[in-house]
């Protein structure tokens, strides 16, 4: 065995940054490809846009603060996850989560494959770049739903982009 201890202790606050929000702490360079696990925190009323993985499985476990999920699109399963519970995301199916709260949720993603954390870091290029390269990486984000659940759930930013959503007037939450 050739390892030291860091090779192998990831501590808090250490890996890899990826934008304001996310820390590779294992990449797929460190397991041949088969996975990676990412800590992320999503801010209040912010919103992971609906989103495909053509072939990579997923999950999430909530540190803290708890997530709003929907998986299998408009009209699928939706359910609050609360801090100590996983989320499983198969593959091809869509997918979503936001932070409805005041509180800042902490959660750790764990990733099959390369792709999904390939992606991850081309948003430190640019959130635009990552986007126009999504499928690229096997991603179809359903772009489209955005403004109405930002909208609906009262949202005012989408994760990655590190700013409020642009292009879409703020939603109105005074009239239902």
């Amino acid at each position: 065995m050739n390892h030291t201890v860091e090779d192998l202790l990831v501590l808090p606050g250490q890996g890899k940054k990826v934008g304001n929000h996310v820390y590779i702490a294992v990449g797929t360079e460190h397991t041949g490809g088969v996975f990676s696990a990412m800590k992320v925190t999503l801010v209040p009323h912010q919103l992971l846009a609906p989103h495909t993985h053509a072939s990579e499985d997923q999950a999430v476990y909530v540190i803290s603060g708890e997530l709003e999920f929907e998986v299998g699109g408009e009209g699928g399963l939706r359910f609050t996850v609360p801090a100590g519970s996983f989320v499983r995301k198969p593959a091809g199916v869509e997918h979503c989560f936001w932070n409805a709260t005041d509180t800042p949720c902490e959660y750790i993603e764990l990733n099959a494959g390369e792709d999904f954390q390939q992606l991850v870091e081309l948003t430190n290029r640019g959130p635009v770049r990552a986007m126009l390269n999504a499928k690229k990486y096997g991603v179809h984000v359903n772009v489209a739903r955005v403004p109405g659940m930002l909208a609906k759930h009262r949202l005012t930013s989408v994760a990655t982009m590190n700013l409020p959503w642009e292009g879409v007037a703020p939603p109105s939450f005074g009239a239902t």
